[in-house]
């Protein structure tokens, strides 16, 4: 593991954005070492009798410097040394140290600034790739430039450095899609790192772990967790040995970020939240740099097992909290993950940040958000989240698919030239070998390209067959899902697309007639169970038919009657005045109750029903998105006309709710002690007068 006397971040190396698992890479011990006693570079007119070993022979930094917390306070303390008079070796360590912090703080610019001002030396691997990440925009333009790096470690001959090389390409293979490529490289990376080098080799099974999680199929997701779970003993067991070598901060932290990762891998590729929860609460019970990540993700996986006021705590603590350091694409991501929760938590949510991802959005991040899209019940917002898998497949998927086949074709190109190469100085006998070897390779090369050929062709006919079956069936949907099929009234999902242009016209007609108002209805038929019982469910069926019927009879276009679900209708009627409410719900009794339901078979079947009803505006300033809560108060309206008897209606009314969230406590307690307290009041068609 990293040793830092510090145990700030600058020890450790943060690759915001390379993968869906958000926090980054741990840092070797050997890397930690480096950035503890090698900073940036020199005036050019000291460089040339300044060595390497000098710089690695200083002491340590001073506590001032490494002890102190602030950054702005590192920077300060940093940059009135570097105004100094500083020999070479200690001006080479200043810079270097000040490029570390503001690499790590994410401060790119400025860094990428330092490195062309102060080149690294030539034996300083580890800040030369940092300069190349700093200075370089994005994966296709840094790992040419790692690549050669990589090669020059191994030939000083420098193991530890040569892994950690191998692990920063892998991690940007695996951004650019190349899973192949990222998981031969950690396998290249495990082989290089020194056997004795106990923290690197911690580092890249902690790495091959997440690369699991990130590319693998379920078998490879679950194999991953149990290696984080095994590196999680690993630190504790670190954690608690009695030597000073050990940062212990930087050995929690890693503890923290495996936390993390587990959490991530049964969030968003076992879709087990209520596991995922366990293991983002442990991230959140002590401060860490994966707190702002672990709130996003906490949030959606309690909003998606339906623990409503969890995945609220969440979010309000992390709007509290603020945002840190990420790189933007991270920092947008994170806030399309809260906006998915706070779409579960209410419908009609914002999902701005979803629908435009940032550019330098990491594949396996993007691929999750447009799959989650794909599925909303919103025909707009699952066409976007197609359209987005189908742009991805396109625009990245389908070029890797190309250079893979490429570099295939050119491996075997370049064997062939290898091959050919060293048979020139063979005798005339043995060129007939020579050509059957050439035909092979020839043979191989098209069988690759037709196998490609096909595998790509085969693919995009996948892709292309299930974009028009999902659009199809999102504008079947867009059609037939509004609609009862038994009633032919609106359904649910019909009163939540429109219950917002009743709540508007409400806000409309105030400001001419400030006495209108709108009555929420939700009717019940009594003893339904008993008709399917006796009769059967066919009967019960015409009884809801006849329901419906006589429901459409008294109630006027404009207003919104559905099938909320069962025996159960809901209307919303536009009113001159509140004091109406009751008036309509006499008069639904009456179309109910009024006479006998005539059967198909010729029976007479009385029918009652008990009506809930409450009117708005409920409170004074109420947010037009408190309707939900207003249909669970109808419903408690409907089951106290139950509980007394049934056939009739029962109204609530606010009596001493100011807020609402004043109405939602209301909501989780018995109704009798709502009306006890005087924070309710109550009428009903079986009181005297009515």
């Amino acid at each position: 593991m990293p040793v830092c006397k510090s145990g700030r971040p600058a020890a450790r190396l943060v690759a915001a954005g390379l993968s869906l698992l958000l926090a980054g890479l741990a840092v070797s011990q050997v890397q930690a070492q480096v950035l503890a006693q090698v900073p940036s570079q020199g005036p050019s007119q000291v460089r040339a009798a300044l060595t390497f070993e000098q710089v690695r022979a200083l002491p340590a930094p001073p506590a001032v410097y490494a002890d102190e917390p602030s950054l702005e306070a590192r920077l300060r303390w940093l940059q009135t040394r570097l105004a100094g008079s500083l020999d070479a070796p200690e001006r080479y360590r200043s810079q270097r140290l000040l490029f570390s912090e503001y690499y790590f703080a994410n401060r790119h610019a400025e860094a990428a600034s330092l490195c062309r001002q102060h080149p690294p030396l030539a034996e300083d691997l580890l800040f030369r790739a940092h300069c190349i990440l700093a200075t370089k925009s994005g994966p296709q333009d840094q790992l040419p430039q790692l690549l050669l790096l990589t090669q020059e470690a191994r030939s000083r001959r420098n193991p530890g450095m040569e892994a950690l090389l191998l692990q920063e390409i892998a991690w940007r293979q695996s951004e650019l899609g190349d899973i192949g490529g990222a998981f031969e490289n950690l396998e290249a990376a495990l082989a290089a790192a020194p056997v004795s080098d106990v923290g690197l080799l911690t580092d890249l099974m902690m790495n091959t772990a997440t690369s699991y999680i990130v590319n693998g199929d379920e078998g490879y997701v679950r194999k991953g967790i149990a290696l984080l779970a095994s590196n999680r003993e690993r630190l504790a067991r670190m954690l608690e040995e009695p030597t000073g070598d050990i940062d212990k901060a930087v050995l929690r932290e890693s503890m923290q970020l495996t936390e993390f990762n587990r959490g991530i891998a049964y969030a968003l590729h076992l879709g087990d939240y209520a596991n995922a929860l366990q293991h983002f609460d442990r991230v959140l019970a002590e401060p860490n740099p994966y707190t702002e990540d672990a709130l996003a993700f906490a949030a959606l996986a309690a909003a998606e097992l339906r623990q409503n006021e969890r995945a609220r705590a969440y979010l309000a603590r992390a709007g509290r909290e603020g945002t840190g350091n990420a790189a933007p694409a991270v920092r947008q991501y994170l806030s399309c993950y809260r906006q998915l929760a706070g779409r579960r938590l209410q419908p009609g949510h914002a999902l701005s940040d979803c629908l435009s991802l940032h550019p330098d959005t990491a594949t396996e991040v993007q691929l999750d958000v447009y799959k989650r899209l794909s599925h909303i019940d919103d025909p707009a917002i699952a066409l976007a989240g197609l359209k987005g898998l189908r742009t991805l497949f396109l625009e990245k998927l389908e070029p890797q698919l190309r250079r893979r086949g490429s570099t295939a074709a050119s491996n075997a190109e370049l064997r062939r030239l290898q091959r050919e190469s060293e048979f020139k100085s063979l005798v005339l006998e043995q060129q007939q070998a020579l050509q059957r070897e050439r035909d092979a390779t020839a043979a191989q090369r098209q069988t690759t390209f037709i196998a490609l050929s096909l595998l790509l062709l085969a693919v995009l006919l996948l892709i292309g067959l299930s974009w028009r079956s999902k659009k199809r069936l999102a504008e079947q949907f867009e059609r037939m899902s509004l609609v009862d099929t038994l009633t032919q009234l609106g359904n649910r999902r019909f009163l939540e697309q429109q219950v917002g242009r009743e709540l508007a016209s409400l806000e409309r007609a105030r400001h001419r007639h400030p006495e209108a108002a709108l009555g929420l209805y939700l009717f019940d038929v009594d003893h339904f169970k008993s008709v399917n019982d006796r009769f059967g469910h066919g009967v019960g069926d015409e009884v809801l038919v006849e329901l419906a019927r006589r429901l459409q009879a008294v109630t006027r276009d404009t207003d919104l009657l559905v099938r909320w679900g069962g025996e159960e209708f809901l209307l919303v009627a536009r009113l001159d005045t509140a004091q109406h409410g009751s008036q309509l719900a006499t008069r639904i009794l009456e179309a109910i109750n009024g006479s006998p339901f005539a059967l198909q078979r010729g029976d007479a079947l009385p029918v009652t029903c008990t009506v809930g009803a409450v009117c708005l505006p409920f409170m004074p300033g109420s947010d037009p998105g408190l309707w939900p809560e207003l249909v669970e108060l109808a419903d408690l309206a409907l089951y106290e006309g139950k509980r007394a008897g049934r056939n009739r209606w029962v109204m609530l009314s606010n009596q001493g709710l100011a807020t609402p969230e004043s109405l939602r406590q209301a909501l989780q307690q018995p109704l009798a002690q709502s009306l006890e307290a005087g924070l309710l009041g109550l009428r009903s068609s079986a009181e005297p007068g009515d």
